[in-house]
């Protein structure tokens, strides 16, 4: 298991891959905008001084001023829900490096047969298959709970993102013919007592992930050779994500 993959392969490649396209897009939209706006502003600012009586130079400042404050606000930065998924999946692939020290294999963003979809992290070692899914859930404004059974992020009920992650882990052990755990790992929000355990998955702060995994009970037949020939089965039947 290596470093850090780069945005563009390894660990949240496509999410990097469907950010900049967003990233893209939205640029074009801004160029668009600029192409108006930018003169409207510097002939605003120029013509506004020169109708108060102003001096023709002070009416280029004010026509200065108006541009790069409009272009400031056109051109302004903007992420999106890709750009920091797939800033969360680098982080988690880091935390994971470690365990390579234990007898684990990581393999980052790969595609399910037959679907769109993508496991983030698949896990396999001395207790078995585990996918992790991760969560970049950092906004201010929201917190994670648990209420009425079911997991809230803010206001958005999360019940349908653990149950996609539950579906995620069931097509990678169909392919790799043994069980796959599920664990989500959150960036950003605190985990409600630390764990939580709900639709089949496991929510743990990102910040835990590691001790969780070492922490798991051997299961009696993953020794080293077996772990080594999921590994390169994994690597066949579930190759790098590229949608």
């Amino acid at each position: 298991m290596a470093g850090v993959p780069e945005p563009r392969s390894g660990a949240g490649a496509s999410a990097a891959r469907m950010g900049q396209q967003q990233l893209d897009a939205e640029r074009g939209r801004q160029h668009t905008t600029a192409r108006w706006a930018l003169p409207a502003a510097g002939v605003g600012g120029l013509v506004l001084v020169l109708a108060l009586g102003g001096t023709w130079w002070l009416g280029v400042l004010l026509a200065l001023v108006l541009v790069g404050a409009v272009a400031r606000r056109v051109y302004r930065l903007a992420g999106n829900s890709w750009t920091k998924g797939a800033a969360g999946e680098r982080r988690t692939a880091k935390l994971l490096v470690p365990l390579q020290r234990d007898g684990w294999h990581a393999l980052h963003d790969r595609s399910i047969p037959g679907s769109r979809a993508n496991v983030d992290h698949l896990l396999i070692g001395p207790a078995g298959a585990l996918m992790v899914d991760s969560k970049f859930w950092t906004s201010k404004k929201s917190a994670l709970r648990v209420q009425g059974g079911r997991l809230w992020y803010g206001r958005y009920d999360q019940t349908k993102t653990l149950q996609t992650a539950v579906w995620e882990a069931q097509q990678a052990a169909r392919a790799l013919g043994v069980p796959v755990a599920t664990i989500v790992a959150v960036h950003g929000a605190t985990v409600p007592g630390g764990v939580v355990m709900l639709e089949g998955a496991t929510v743990v702060p990102a910040s835990r992930l590691r001790h969780l995994v070492r922490n798991l009970s051997p299961v009696q037949g993953f020794d080293s050779a077996r772990v080594q020939r999921l590994a390169d089965l994994a690597e066949r039947t579930l190759p790098p994500h590229t949608s």
